[in-house]
C-alpha cells in the first residue's frame, strides 16, 4: 500500500500555487462612505480622499466568524442538536492615527450620527449602514508583465529576469449593512515613541464569501508575457467582472 502522505505529491501540490499556503499580509480594506456623508447627491472632495485612504492607513482587520445556532431535543435516549439559524461575529479594524486625526473625526462623526448624544436621537438605518469588503490578494498570476531591462542588458535570457507576475484577488469577503459601533481607547504616555493605532468594532447584518479567479493562479509551464498596454487591454477592456483582480 502507498505512503498516503508522500512528500512528493504535497510538493507538487504546493507547485501549482493555486494550492500554496496562503499569507496574512496580501489584502485590501473597502469601505464606501454611508449615505448620510453625501452633499446634494455626492460625497465632498474631503470624504472621497478619507475613503480613498483607509485602505492605506489599516494595519490589521479581522475577517469575520460564521456559526450555526442550534436547539436541542431529548425525547428517549441520546440528545440530539438540530440547526435554527445562524450568527456572525462582529470584525476589528485597527488603524495607524494620522497626525491630522482625520480618521479619528470620519469615525466620530459616523458615530454621532448613528446614535447622538447631543439629542439622544438616531440617524435612519439605509443612511448610516454600507457594504464593506475585505479582499484577499496572493502573489502570481497565469500570465507574466514585461519588465523594463536596463539599456545594458542585451540577450533575451537575462531580459526576460525582469519579467514579473503580478499579484491578483483570489477571495471578498462582502459584509452588507455595516457600521461602525465602537472606537477603541487610545493611550498617550512618556514612554518610549510608538505609532499610535486605534481600533474600530464594526456590527453588519450578513457576509459572503466568493474565490475570484481561482483557476488563474500562477503554474510553472506556458506563461505567456503581455506588456502592460496589453494587460490592460485585455483584463480592463474585456467586460470581464473580474477587471479589478489583478494589481501591481
Amino acid at each position: 500500500m502507498p505512503n498516503p502522505n508522500r512528500f512528493n505529491t504535497f510538493r507538487d501540490l504546493v507547485a501549482t500555487n493555486a494550492l500554496a499556503p496562503a499569507v496574512s499580509n496580501l489584502w485590501e480594506f473597502r469601505i464606501p462612505p454611508p449615505s448620510f456623508m453625501a452633499f446634494r447627491g455626492g460625497f465632498s472632495a474631503e470624504v472621497k480622499q478619507l475613503v480613498s485612504n483607509v485602505n492605506y492607513f489599516a494595519t490589521s482587520v479581522t475577517v469575520p466568524s460564521r456559526a450555526v445556532t442550534t436547539g436541542e431535543i431529548n425525547n428517549f435516549g441520546m440528545m440530539r442538536r438540530f440547526a435554527t439559524g445562524q450568527t456572525n461575529s462582529s470584525i476589528n479594524v485597527s488603524f495607524l492615527v494620522t497626525k491630522d486625526q482625520s480618521h479619528r473625526r470620519f469615525f466620530e462623526r459616523w458615530l454621532h450620527y448613528a446614535a447622538s448624544d447631543a439629542d439622544n436621537t438616531v440617524g435612519f438605518y439605509d443612511d448610516y449602514v454600507t457594504d464593506m469588503s475585505i479582499i484577499k490578494w496572493e502573489n502570481g498570476s497565469n500570465f507574466k508583465i514585461k519588465g523594463s531591462p536596463p539599456d545594458d542588458v542585451q540577450d533575451r535570457e537575462n531580459k526576460d529576469m525582469f519579467d514579473f507576475n503580478p499579484q491578483q484577488s483570489t477571495a471578498v469577503y462582502q459584509l452588507y449593512g455595516a457600521f461602525p459601533v465602537n472606537i477603541s481607547t487610545m493611550t498617550l504616555d512618556n514612554e518610549q515613541t510608538n505609532l499610535l493605532q486605534m481600533d474600530i468594532e464594526f456590527y453588519f447584518e450578513r457576509y459572503r464569501f466568493d474565490q475570484v479567479g481561482s483557476k488563474n493562479l500562477k503554474h510553472k509551464e506556458n506563461q505567456p508575457t503581455y506588456t502592460w498596454e496589453e494587460v490592460q487591454l485585455r483584463v480592463e477592456g474585456s467586460g470581464n467582472p473580474d477587471v479589478e483582480r489583478f494589481s501591481v
